[in-house]
């Protein structure tokens, strides 16, 4: 099984997707630890660590849902 694994990850098909889905991911976290500054956690704990982890990333949702769904129809209503 991990054989398999190991032949799929040296296709260049998917070290090509694999390299598009790390930009996308790094970005958010960078953002994440740079913006909330969630760099270490404030709380012990795996659950607690969790919901920590959760209310940042649904923080970075709601700002990029407001930008992309808000913010144009803000922008109609002013012209």
């Amino acid at each position: 099984m991990v054989e398999a694994f190991i032949r799929r990850m040296d296709t260049d098909e998917v070290k090509q997707i694999y390299r598009t889905r790390s930009a996308t991911a790094e970005f958010i976290h960078a953002w994440i630890k740079e913006k909330f500054g969630v760099r270490c956690f404030r709380l012990r704990g795996l659950a607690k660590v969790g919901i920590e982890a959760m209310w940042a990333c649904l923080t970075y949702d709601i700002q990029q849902w407001l930008r992309l769904r808000w913010k144009p129809r803000l922008q109609q209503i002013v012209a």
